[in-house]
């Protein structure tokens, strides 16, 4: 007699470390949550090295082949770690993923896609928010339109205030801290666009933008008049965590895998591995990991400069046990996350950030 297992919900994260624990504190708000096992891998490798940020790549230049090969290789692990539906905690990767999706036998819950279904009907006229290449991309504009929903998108002076609020080394959202000042910097866009383009909804096509722009955070911006009262948030990460919870798609055959070699550029680190409970524990422990990452960076006389700082981590759900003895059989240690938690992520992360070792000489 078979035995039936739950659904197995894949996330890949990495491109904003903390973008992914905000999925994953979403995720777990809803109540049923627990019916379903989680993995969700932190690539932090998938993300543009902090020199490579804000700049122009061709198909052919090596960031790019980098992170094409690197992607890759994250869906062909996370086949093998049998998900039967796999999210991106990123929008501008949606790109990316869209085109090696067809490689591996997994099926896709596309952000974009489900944002834009989740506000069909809609006569407002919607801003979509994010960084540059998401809207060079023209991927919420394209899905929006194929819904009847009219778009727009920031001037070219709001636009530079949105990357600076991202990316700047000094209060930017990357830098894995949320200052007033990127804040202001945002509210100051959207306030300027809804007088100008008469703008009634704001996508936050970018999931740095949430960390950001909070409910909380956007009530308390809306009675200081920051933004405006008629502006209604659509946090497409929220969307995408419901979504994946709805997603009723299951896979045929346990080992309907296909084969998948590693590419030349693959950009790989063994993540450190927890197996959890929850995806509460899941988002708990990469809080940890990341204000752990901030301390030891910073008696060091350093910062994290962009996500590519960060470790990978994995999170598997104590119940997957065949992903478990993947990861095992892969000889990546394996940690329980309710023993000796905070040694053995301090423990790690001095590995990781010690400047004589060669991984982290690649983003010192």
């Amino acid at each position: 007699m078979q035995v039936l297992r739950k659904k197995r919900i894949g996330i890949i994260g990495g491109m904003g470390n903390e973008a992914m624990l905000d999925l994953l504190k979403k995720i777990s708000s809803f109540h049923d949550s627990q019916q379903y096992e989680f993995i969700a891998f932190g690539n932090a490798r998938l993300a543009y090295k902090p020199n490579e940020v804000m700049q122009t790549w061709g198909p052919r230049d090596l960031a790019e082949l980098r992170k094409k090969d690197t992607a890759l290789f994250t869906l062909d692990l996370m086949q093998k770690l049998n998900v039967d539906c796999v999210g991106l905690a990123c929008n501008s990767a949606h790109d990316l993923f869209r085109k090696l999706i067809p490689k591996v036998r997994i099926p896709f819950v596309d952000m974009i896609k489900e944002t834009a279904q989740a506000i069909v009907g809609t006569h407002d006229n919607v801003l979509v928010m994010g960084v540059d290449s998401i809207i060079q991309s023209e991927l919420y504009q394209k899905a929006l339109k194929e819904k009847g929903i009219s778009s727009s998108i920031s001037s070219f002076e709001n636009q530079k205030k949105i990357m600076e609020a991202i990316y700047n080394k000094d209060f930017g959202i990357k830098t894995a801290k949320i200052t007033l000042k990127a804040q202001r910097l945002l509210c100051e866009v959207i306030k300027n666009e809804y007088r100008q383009q008469n703008i009634r909804k704001v996508i936050l096509g970018c999931t740095e933008l949430p960390l950001a722009l909070t409910q909380k955070d956007c009530e308390q911006f809306k009675e200081e008049g920051l933004i405006p009262n008629e502006i209604e948030m659509i946090d497409a990460s929220h969307i995408l965590g419901r979504a994946l919870l709805n997603s009723a798609i299951k896979r045929g055959s346990r080992d309907a895998t296909l084969k998948v070699s590693q590419g030349q550029h693959t950009d790989w680190f063994a993540p450190l591995t927890f197996k959890v409970d929850s995806p509460f524990q899941m988002a708990c422990i990469q809080e940890k990991i990341i204000q752990k990452s901030i301390s030891i960076l910073a008696k060091q006389g350093k910062t994290i400069t962009g996500s590519y700082v960060h470790i990978p981590t994995l999170f598997i759900s104590n119940s997957a046990k065949d992903a478990l003895k993947t990861i095992e059989d892969r000889g990546i240690p394996l940690f329980n996350a309710n023993k000796n938690l905070n040694i053995k992520i301090e423990k790690a992360l001095l590995a990781y950030y010690d400047p004589t070792n060669s991984s982290a000489t690649q983003f010192n």
